[in-house]
């Protein structure tokens, strides 16, 4: 009776983490997202052609503004694209669904994770495990940082499900080795999700190895075995990266610190002026790069444990915000200095797997100059929560006598910031913040699409984000016509992406000055400009508006 009522109990969670995720998709994230759209607009062209939008047939990744996406959110979205159609739902229901799957794996990680336990003191305060794990359930269920990953279609939310199956296999393998098959191909899914866990993958596999070695070395048929069958999942990224090694290093120029020119230039700065007073053989000792890059990276890596970016402002990247509120609730702290006391205290076996699964999470973000990051570390959440639970359950059983209070003061708390959380995700964030995500973009197609037919020609700014893809999805285009319509620029521009100069009669220009530039430009057309743009000389035709009524496209009538 008991394991029923703690089943219904986990249902109950899932069911309210479905609540949470699944109704107004095309609502809340407001609008949708440029990385969003062109997964949304491949799986649609793969949908049709079995072609992504370069006619590359079924890739291995997906490209995309110069850019890579890895393939499985891309062909996760081809079912429900081909149900939904092409729009918020057909794109988001994945990452949502697999999202509501994680809440429901996060309970059973807990209970795997809290059976590592050695101490015998633990076994008095892990009388509690199935609490613990239904409350790292419920946590994550209400977490913001899990509600606005999930309910975006931004890779990770798929890519921690199958991070998790496989932690979980892989620890249900230790007393039956059979899971380690499923924890093998499960750690392969993760890498097909997210670029991310191709360096998390293999850390946390040598690290597994370490701490779990004397169980592997029982079974090393049954590993080797999962080893075959991942290598065998793993050929075409192999093979696609001979092919094509910028799928890994393409991205990895815009954004990792090894291709910033700040810490070369730094160490140069530094040994020159070292150099006027010290032997410049000395200085160069002093200072050089693989210090100072690690340094850089420590750094990083730091700042993703800094009180500002998890409990009161969260990540300053766009569309990775909540207004006003960090990835955790301020209330997560305080359980969180008690969880890891606690774990510290009582099991370091528990603890080390939960403090390597921490920082090995945080180690890609940390190997980019964009920091600190709520995405590339989204994986480290369960761990967290874990920790939280962990925490509050700790608090209670010390006051026991006093546990009805103290789990009712709790939850007042926690429903006080999950409203809050609320508010601002729901009210403030599409009224006031819809530029994020790049609101505005429905309207805008919507209304060059009733008045193409009267225009020779329709230019949209590049500064815009990236026009040509809003364009293609909005309207469906035909992913037979873009092959004959299309004109790419492939030449990358300082952040790593490329362009598209035209479709059709719609033009993307990347650069121009409209003073020195407007003879390039048709008679009788539409320019579309950002509000920070002017066309002297021109008059505004139309505007699109955010829902704080700030302008968000200016649309102006070329007519010499």
């Amino acid at each position: 009776m008991k394991k029923l009522n703690f089943n219904k109990k986990l249902l109950l969670i899932v069911f309210l983490a479905a609540i949470i995720r699944l109704p107004w998709l095309d609502k809340y994230p407001p609008a949708l997202y440029s990385d969003e759209v062109s997964q949304g607009y491949n799986a649609y062209s793969v949908l049709k052609t079995a072609k992504d939008e370069y006619g590359k047939f079924l890739p291995v990744s997906f490209r995309s503004f110069g850019d890579w996406k890895p393939p499985l959110p891309t062909y996760l979205m081809v079912p429900t694209v081909a149900i939904f159609g092409l729009n918020a739902y057909g794109v988001r229901l994945p990452s949502a669904i697999f999202g509501i799957a994680t809440v429901y794996l996060s309970y059973f990680i807990s209970i795997e994770l809290l059976n590592l336990n050695k101490s015998k003191n633990i076994k008095k305060h892990f009388k509690y495990k199935n609490m613990i794990a239904l409350i790292s359930a419920l946590l994550l269920a209400i977490s913001p940082w899990h509600i606005s990953q999930s309910r975006s279609a931004m890779l990770v939310s798929i890519a921690l499900f199958w991070l998790c199956l496989a932690l979980w296999s892989f620890l249900k393998g230790l007393k039956n080795p059979r899971f380690w098959y499923v924890s093998g191909i499960s750690f392969i899914m993760a890498t097909y999700s997210y670029y991310g866990l191709r360096v998390i993958v293999p850390i946390f596999l040598i690290y597994l190895g370490f701490q779990f070695n004397k169980q592997i070395a029982a079974n090393l048929k049954t590993i080797i075995f999962t080893v075959l069958i991942s290598i065998i999942m793993m050929l075409p990224i192999i093979v696609g990266f001979i092919k094509e090694p910028d799928i890994v290093f393409g991205r990895a120029k815009t954004v990792s610190i090894f291709y910033d020119q700040g810490v070369v230039l730094t160490v140069a700065d530094l040994i020159r002026k070292d150099g006027q007073q010290f032997p410049p053989k000395l200085a160069q000792y002093f200072h050089n790069k693989p210090y100072s890059y690690a340094v850089d990276v420590i750094r990083r890596f730091g700042e993703h444990f800094d009180g500002r970016f998890l409990f009161l402002y969260g990540d300053a990247q766009t569309p990775f915000q909540i207004p006003n509120m960090g990835i955790l609730y301020i209330i997560d702290g305080i359980f969180i200095l008690l969880g890891l006391i606690y774990l510290i205290r009582y099991d370091v076996s528990i603890a080390k797997l939960v403090f390597a699964w921490l920082a090995i999470c945080i180690i890609p973000a940390a190997l980019t100059f964009i920091t600190p990051s709520s995405n590339r570390t989204f994986n480290m959440i369960v761990p967290l929560e874990i920790i939280i639970s962990v925490g509050i359950v700790y608090f209670v059983s010390r006051f026991i006598k006093f546990a009805k209070y103290i789990i009712l003061a709790i939850s007042i708390l926690y429903i006080v910031n999950f409203g809050y959380f609320l508010k601002q995700y729901i009210v403030v964030l599409p009224k006031y913040y819809a530029d994020w995500w790049h609101g505005g973009y429905p309207e805008l197609i919507s209304y060059l699409a009733s008045e193409e037919n009267m225009y020779s020609g329709i230019y949209i700014s590049g500064k815009a984000s990236v026009p040509y893809i809003f364009y293609l999805f909005y309207r469906q285009y035909d992913p037979k016509l873009l092959q004959t319509q299309i004109h790419r620029n492939f030449k990358a521009d300082k952040f790593g992406f490329e362009h598209v100069d035209s479709i059709g009669k719609y033009y993307f220009p990347r650069y121009y000055d409209w003073n020195t530039d407007k003879e390039t430009f048709a008679n009788n057309s539409l320019l579309v400009l950002t509000p920070q743009e002017t066309a002297n000389g021109l008059s505004v035709k139309q505007q699109i508006y955010y829902p704080d009524r700030e302008s968000a496209f200016k649309i102006y009538n070329i007519d010499k």
